[in-house]
């Protein structure tokens, strides 16, 4: 998990990238965990570590869409972002190929 999470970070500024299931899904969860703990300890931390963490994962959230093949702009729909987010492309697209 915690390598899935890294190389998401790395390649975090590229947006026009994609990335996996694993990948998605590991550091979503790593960042609301992290929100979770930083509530316990403060609510100021947690004030500062939150509206990055929300930009995280729009950045992902936008990559996951170019995974399955479709534009950022789909994870507006409520429930096609469900659909995105479980599908998954082997195919390459106009995003690049698909990621191993």
């Amino acid at each position: 998990m915690f390598e899935a999470v890294s190389e998401t970070y790395e390649n975090l500024t590229d947006i026009n990238g994609r990335i996996t299931r694993k990948q998605f899904w590991s550091t979503f969860l790593a960042n609301y965990a992290v929100a979770f703990f930083a509530l316990f300890i403060s609510d100021t931390l947690y004030t500062i570590i939150i509206f990055p963490l929300i930009v995280i994962n729009i950045i992902i959230g936008v990559k996951r869409a170019h995974d399955v093949g479709y534009g950022g702009w789909v994870i507006l729909v409520p429930l096609f972002n469900f659909i995105v987010f479980i599908s998954n492309s082997a195919d390459e697209n106009k995003w690049g190929p698909p990621v191993n």
